[in-house]
């Protein structure tokens, strides 16, 4: 069972509103270039022309950078924060690394981006709560890209084990929107921010809302896409065709989303260049 915080020792109150806008800032800017790539990765069998693919890694390549100019102005912040925005870095940037490496043909590339997502899940847990709205969703991502890159390369698949990691995954994604609400509210509370935070506390709950409800959406397509694995002419009728021919609209979804939600903390949170 999750530890549950209240609104008066969360973790991130452990550090001075500049220091946590900053965090956020650099998180968000690698998530950004993390999710350019992973446009790539998703959309790989449309077979993109050089040039978009060209474009696209630029993109993410100018927000990696940027987050990491931001980490260096910060060698003064305190060394777990610190800590906490190299392990955002540089998840993304091997995400990254490793993306790129699968699109030119390197075998097994795929494998190492589910290694780097196990331990970025593994040392985040140690500096946030338990309950975080993100790490939430970490450990509910990682479940289900083990279980999916599972099936896709039909290795040694236990059913009863993979619906087990899949409620697992489910699980982790049990929270009340009332819940949700308080714990935004707290973060946006503790952010430094130049402008009236209502509107912005709205768009974050329901940012998190949105994609909760598409990583639950994709769990219940692996679920389906494990029966009908399994399933003989008998029980054929049953299963949910419609989902599982939503196969490429739910990973871009969450892509989608996944940006979204770091646009929107960039775009509330004003970034000086100079």
């Amino acid at each position: 069972m999750a530890l549950v915080c209240t609104s008066s020792d969360r973790w991130f109150q452990a550090y001075t509103s500049e220091q946590y806008t900053d965090y956020l800032r650099i998180k968000a800017l690698s998530e950004y270039g993390l999710g350019k790539y992973e446009q790539l990765y998703i959309n790989q069998d449309d077979e993109p022309s050089q040039r978009k693919i060209q474009q696209t890694i630029a993109k993410g390549k100018v927000f990696l950078r940027f987050a990491n100019e931001l980490r260096a102005a910060a060698a003064d912040y305190p060394a777990a924060l610190r800590h906490l925005m190299k392990l955002d870095w540089e998840s993304c940037i091997s995400s990254c690394m490793a993306i790129d490496e699968h699109l030119n043909g390197k075998a097994d590339s795929d494998i190492a981006l589910l290694e780097i997502q196990r331990n970025y899940i593994a040392n985040k847990s140690q500096y946030v709560d338990e309950d975080d709205l993100d790490i939430r969703l970490g450990r509910s991502n990682y479940a289900f890209s083990e279980i999916g890159r599972s099936i896709l390369r039909n290795k040694n698949i236990r059913l009863e084990e993979c619906n087990a990691e899949l409620n697992r995954a489910y699980e982790s994604l049990e929270i009340d929107i009332e819940t949700m609400i308080l714990q935004v509210r707290d973060s946006v509370d503790h952010m430094q921010l130049d402008q009236s935070a209502d509107k912005f506390n709205v768009n974050l709950v329901k940012s998190y809302d949105d994609r909760y409800a598409m990583q639950r959406k994709a769990i219940r397509y692996l679920r389906e896409l494990l029966r009908a694995s399994e399933c003989d002419e008998d029980c054929e009728d049953s299963i949910d065709l419609g989902l599982l021919n939503e196969s490429q609209t739910i990973f871009n979804n969450l892509n989608r989303l996944y940006c979204n939600s770091s646009l929107l903390i960039l775009n509330q949170i004003n970034i000086n260049k100079e």
